[in-house]
C-alpha cells in the first residue's frame, strides 16, 4: 500500500468514527500520530500523515456541529410563511355548470360536516339526485346545515310552490336520518357558500339550491385557508334566525 492510500484510509476511519461520536474520532486521530511516529521514516511522512489524521477529526467534527445548529435553530416567519405556501392548495374560480359539479362532489365526499347557504330553495335542484346525495352524507354521520330565506321588498321570504316541495322534501330526509343531522334554518340571507369539513368554502354568486338552468354567468371563489373557512362556517350558521328546523322538526322561533 502507498503513502497515498494510507493517507485515504486514515480520512476515511477518522471520518467515520467522529460521526459515530466525538471522542471516537478523537481517538483514531490520536493512534495514528501515534502510529505515524512509531513506523514512519522522515519527518516529512510523519507531518503529513498526523495532519491528515486531524484535520479529518476536525473538519468532520464542525460539519456536524454546524448541521445540528441548522436543525435546531427555529424557522424564521418568512421561512414559514413560503413554507406553508408551498404545501397550500391555491384558491380557484368555479364557473357555471361547474357549481353543480362541486355541490354534487361535496355531498359525496364531506366526512363531517356540511353548510350550504342558498336564497333560495327549488325542487329543481333538490331533486331525486340531491336528495339520494343528501340521504347518504347523513348515513355517513355527516352533520348538514341548510339555510335559506332572501327577503322581497316586504322584508319577508315568500315560498314558491317549487320551494315549498322541495323544503318538504328535505324535511321528509331530515326526520329519516338516524346518524347525520340536518339543520335547516331560515333567516334574511342573500349569501351564497357552500363549506366542507372546514377544509374549503366557495362563496359567490351561485345559489346552490335553486339555481337548475344558468341562464346567467355565475362565478364564486373556492378559498381553502382554514382561517377563513372557519370564519365563514360561523358566519353561515349565525345570523338572525326567523325558524329553524332540525331532522325535519321546527325547535326554535324568533
Amino acid at each position: 500500500m502507498t503513502f497515498l492510500h494510507y493517507q485515504l484510509v486514515v480520512f476515511v476511519s477518522v471520518l467515520c468514527l467522529t460521526r459515530i461520536h466525538r471522542n471516537l474520532g478523537m481517538v483514531s486521530a490520536l493512534g495514528w500520530t501515534l502510529w505515524s511516529l512509531a513506523t514512519l521514516e522522515g519527518p516529512g511522512y510523519i507531518i503529513v500523515q498526523t495532519f491528515t489524521a486531524w484535520i479529518s477529526w476536525y473538519g468532520t467534527w464542525c460539519f456536524i456541529k454546524q448541521k445540528q445548529l441548522v436543525e435546531s435553530t427555529p424557522k424564521t416567519t418568512g421561512q414559514q410563511t413560503a413554507s406553508t405556501r408551498r404545501k397550500a392548495t391555491p384558491n380557484a374560480l368555479v364557473h357555471n355548470r361547474a357549481h353543480h359539479d362541486e355541490l354534487t362532489h361535496a355531498l359525496r365526499t364531506a366526512k363531517k360536516e356540511l353548510v350550504v347557504v342558498s336564497g333560495w330553495l327549488s325542487d329543481r335542484v333538490v331533486n331525486d339526485q340531491f336528495c339520494t346525495l343528501l340521504a347518504g352524507a347523513l348515513d355517513r354521520g355527516v352533520n348538514v346545515h341548510i339555510a335559506y330565506g332572501a327577503s322581497d321588498r316586504d322584508g319577508q321570504h315568500r315560498l314558491s310552490e317549487t320551494a315549498t316541495r322541495a323544503l318538504e322534501r328535505l324535511k321528509e330526509i331530515g326526520k329519516r336520518s338516524r346518524k347525520g343531522q340536518l339543520t335547516i334554518v331560515q333567516r334574511p340571507t342573500h349569501e351564497k357558500c357552500l363549506v366542507v369539513d372546514k377544509r374549503y368554502a366557495i362563496v359567490g354568486s351561485f345559489n346552490w339550491l335553486a339555481n337548475a338552468h344558468y341562464r346567467d354567468r355565475e362565478t364564486s371563489l373556492k378559498v381553502h385557508q382554514r382561517r377563513v373557512v372557519v370564519e365563514l362556517a360561523a358566519a353561515c350558521r349565525g345570523g338572525d334566525t326567523r325558524s329553524t328546523e332540525v331532522n325535519g322538526a321546527v325547535v326554535e322561533v324568533a
